[in-house]
């Protein structure tokens, strides 16, 4: 019986340890709440096990690089729309978790990237007419990556590259586009033979 009562013992123990720690794992960091300190602590934990204490706890993040896709509805500059899908490659600084934490949340993506993202292939997008976002691509991907940077500059998030993967135009319009500029070509013929 007095065996029963230590191994019940060592097990109650055990349990308590168990919940006591948390193992933060390669390409993760970790940020401690306190409940009594009033919030998140200021140091970012690097991957290993980290005592805690029963009122405490340890939020981890992934930062390795996660690709996030959108798919963007866009209005060329002559008004006509664009379905773009862009991916995004980005992690969170891995040094300033803590602060990430602290200015944003575990919900970083949402909540800062994805508005960002969406905001700037919007606005590279209006700038070029629609026959033309396609063999713009490229620039456009440029300028929406250049602009996600700058927006995110002191965010405590890094991206590595912004992409666009496919492009979709309305048929239809592509078709009204093209008979647009056939009607132009042929004015513009009729007026230079005018005044010739």
């Amino acid at each position: 019986m007095h065996h029963l009562t230590k191994a019940m013992l060592l097990g109650a123990v055990l349990l308590v340890l168990q919940a006591c720690g948390t193992t933060v794992n390669p390409g993760e960091r970790g940020v401690r709440w306190n409940l009594f300190t009033g919030g998140l602590g200021t140091e970012t934990l690097k991957s290993g096990f980290h005592w805690q204490a029963p009122w405490s706890q340890i939020f981890v993040y992934n930062v390795q690089w996660r690709s996030y896709a959108e798919t963007v509805e866009a209005l060329s500059s002559d008004g006509l729309p664009v379905t773009i899908k862009t991916v995004i490659l980005m992690r969170p600084t891995p040094n300033e978790v803590s602060s990430l934490a602290q200015n944003i949340g575990s919900d970083f993506y949402p909540q800062a990237v994805k508005p960002t993202l969406l905001t700037a292939v919007r606005s590279a997008v209006s700038r070029y007419p629609m026959i033309t976002v396609l063999e713009h691509s490229p620039e456009i991907a440029g300028q929406v990556e250049a602009s996600v940077v700058e927006k995110l500059k002191g965010r405590h998030l890094q991206v590595a590259n912004v992409a666009i993967v496919k492009l979709a135009m309305d048929k239809l319009e592509l078709g009204l586009v093209d008979h647009t500029q056939a009607d132009a070509v042929s004015e513009f013929s009729v007026i230079a033979a005018d005044k010739k």
